[in-house]
């Protein structure tokens, strides 16, 4: 074997094992994309409706302007996922709370404010 053969083969398996390290910590092998911001307002989401692929989180922040509290409720969501169920952290928040989920199941999911429930509305809608 050639001088220096032994350290190239090391750092070459080396980079092999953080690779394969990295692509163990992400299910795609690429890197995480940073979560979707959905603003909690006084009466409104924004935005009104997102669109994200399966394994991507949304993350709900309350407004610092808000004056009324609000929170985050799945009305509807698809096939077996539990109906009416709250998925804030907060029963009702004014501000600075932050919510976030990764969604892992594609549909159409509708969210409102049971506060607010005509005025405060959203679509999430999850792709493949």
């Amino acid at each position: 074997m050639r001088p220096g053969a032994s350290a190239l083969r090391g750092l070459a398996l080396s980079a092999l094992a953080v690779g394969l390290i990295g692509a163990a910590a992400s299910p795609t092998g690429a890197a995480q994309r940073p979560p979707v911001k959905v603003t909690v307002n006084d009466f409104f989401f924004a935005p009104t409706s997102v669109t994200i692929r399966k394994g991507r989180a949304v993350r709900w922040v309350w407004s610092a302007r808000n004056t009324k509290p609000h929170d985050v409720h799945l009305k509807q969501g698809p096939g077996n996922l539990e109906r009416n169920s709250r998925y804030s952290t907060t029963t009702t928040a004014v501000t600075e709370a932050r919510f976030q989920r990764v969604f892992e199941v594609p549909g159409t999911y509708r969210y409102i404010c049971t506060v607010h429930p005509r005025k405060m509305r959203m679509t999430l809608t999850v792709n493949r």
